[in-house]
């Protein structure tokens, strides 16, 4: 399997990655930027196919707007849809590990500036090819509404294919506000369009700017205003013509498409050629059905070993650096890890009569990490002490002198916990509900509120009834208001929580979860009912529930979908 891996130009795992994000594995790392990482994976429960998920480093996955626009993202994906963009399979936000993720269908492949880089400038049929890719995508954001403002290299990908868009990180709707604020753009530099760099206006007309910048650069490895970052840079694309020079080698590969790209370039959006102007171009072009070489047996290599991957048996998750606690202490919910010997075992701790550390997987002390935990203990071990001894010892509360008070001792109460005389343990009944047992004897069920079942315990012998002076329990009214009644939706159906797409023909937990939802809140999903399958009846119910939301109707359950269903309306 590393083999494969390493042949889809992953690079491998290092100990600090994740082990797990949300359902799935991952194998290896895709690409890293400022924002996050990205990697390749497979789902955690064997099923094939494999998908890139994007993480956010911790630090932005707080912060609220730019959630808010990582949300916009995923509902970009949703909208534009394959094959012009990967499919999205579905977003997470997990509290405990602050890990913020979405995770898209992989397709294997090169990304544009890779291909450039490594294979070299693309010939003219190939460049014919990216056009007409490229415009029917661009069709597709407008017609859905999308600006990608992002458009260059690393953001188009080649596949046997095709051409894909990828990462709507600062993708904006038509009818979405603006992200930036006056004077702040978002993007990279040589790839961006003068109108958005002297006002912030972004529309398609942009996007086919940017999108000629991009193919000038796959068939020249330069881009026509200059391949830097500085403000140099932004000049000329405001207020200059492209490079002459760059612009006559695409002239000297293909004449039409020099004069096309010019179009495309020029500083007046009214007078760029739209989406579809790109295809019929393109159309009347000799154009490859496959990528040339080198490039086409790069993509293949890719492709050859995602189809490896994908059919593998999954390896189990690699061990995440762990810490291995001193003999007899554990920190709380710390979990013994797999491979790693108990306490007590044979490899457990240090040689003989040495004092144990505790140690990370890579051999680090960790006796800081436990330190805290230790005091804790201890603390709370003084204070159960002092408090029994007290209980022990205190006189009798019964008002007679002469009467010997009974015995006080501690009794288990079958869970490890440990109920101390006089005070009543959560679980019990109330103190009037108690019924005198002989010495030693044990209680029957007696059930509360724990979700254990039976509670039974061993009592200390009831007093003689001329001492006893039992005092009523106290019928104080209580203060907690009464919490409003969760529908029936969201406290029945827990078989699942994230926001996989789930569609017609899939089926397990993820169905289960859809159908149950949509059975509470009243919709027909077929004759045989919750039973784990996507057949057409959910669908139906999906469409119907979709539309009644507002939804775009389509019966596939996605991030937007999924957040209606566990609406509390």
């Amino acid at each position: 399997m590393s083999d494969a891996v390493a042949q889809t130009g992953c690079v491998p795992l290092r100990p600090a990655d994740p082990v797990r994000v949300g359902p799935y594995v991952p194998l290896g790392l895709l690409g890293r930027g400022g924002m996050g990482r990205v990697y390749l994976a497979r789902h955690g429960d064997g099923t094939p196919g494999l998908a890139a998920v994007k993480v956010i480093r911790p630090e932005y996955a707080e912060d609220v707007p730019f959630r808010r626009r990582f949300e916009r993202e995923a509902t970009v994906h949703a909208r534009v849809g394959a094959p012009y963009t990967p499919e999205l399979l579905g977003t997470g936000f997990e509290p405990d590990s602050e890990l913020l993720w979405m995770a898209t269908v992989y397709l294997p492949g090169l990304n544009l500036a890779e291909a450039v880089r490594d294979c070299g400038v693309l010939p003219p049929d190939d460049a014919w090819r990216l056009v007409a890719d490229l415009g029917r995508a661009l069709g597709a954001l407008a017609a859905t509404g999308i600006v990608h403002r992002d458009f260059k290299p690393s953001n188009v990908l080649l596949t046997r294919q095709g051409a894909h868009v990828v990462d709507f990180g600062i993708a904006q709707a038509v009818d979405a506000s603006a992200i930036t604020t006056t004077g702040n753009r978002v993007g990279t530099p040589a790839f961006m369009s003068p109108e958005y760099l002297r006002d912030g206006r972004c529309d398609t007309a942009s996007d086919v700017f940017c999108c000629a910048s991009t193919v000038v650069h796959a068939v020249t490895g330069h881009a026509p205003f200059g391949d830097g970052t500085g403000v140099d840079v932004l000049h000329r694309i405001a207020s200059e013509e492209p490079n002459a020079e760059v612009m006559s080698e695409v002239r000297t590969a293909a004449p039409a498409l020099a004069d096309l790209l010019t179009a495309c370039l020029s500083k007046d959006p009214a007078l760029r050629p739209g989406p579809q102007d790109l295809v019929d171009a393109a159309s009347a072009q000799p154009r490859s059905a496959s990528w040339q070489e080198p490039l086409g047996s790069r993509i293949l290599a890719r492709q050859r070993a995602c189809e490896a991957l994908r059919d593998s048996p999954l390896r189990p998750p690699r061990a995440r650096p762990a810490v291995t606690a001193t003999p007899g202490f554990a920190p709380p919910g710390a979990a013994q890890s797999p491979g790693v010997p108990a306490a007590g075992q044979p490899g457990f701790g240090p040689a003989a009569g040495s004092t144990p550390v505790a140690t990370t997987a890579a051999g680090t002390p960790a006796r800081r990490r436990l330190k805290p935990y230790a005091s804790l203990a201890a603390v709370l071990t003084v204070c159960a002490l002092a408090l029994t001894a007290f209980l022990a010892t205190r006189p009798s509360s019964a008002g007679d002198s002469g009467s010997a008070a009974p015995t006080a001792r501690a009794s288990g109460d079958g869970y490890g916990r440990t109920s101390l005389p006089g005070l009543d343990h959560p679980d019990s009944p109330t103190p009037s509900s108690r019924v005198p047992q002989s010495e030693g004897t044990t209680t029957g069920t007696s059930p509360g509120p724990s979700d254990h079942g039976a509670d039974t315990r061993t009592t200390a012998p009831a007093p003689a009834p001329e001492t006893a002076k039992p005092r009523p329990p106290a019928k104080e009214p209580s203060r907690t208001p009464t919490a409003p009644a969760r529908p029936p939706w969201l406290t029945d159906c827990t078989h699942y929580s994230g926001t996989e797409l789930t569609r017609r023909g899939d089926s397990g937990r993820r169905v289960v979860q859809v159908q149950c939802m949509l059975a509470k809140r009243g919709y027909d999903v077929g004759g045989t009912g919750v039973d784990g399958q996507f057949g057409k009846d959910t669908a139906a119910a999906v469409r119907g529930f979709q539309r009644a939301k507002g939804l775009d109707p389509d019966g596939k359950v996605g991030p937007g979908t999924w957040a209606a269903l566990r609406s509390s309306t």
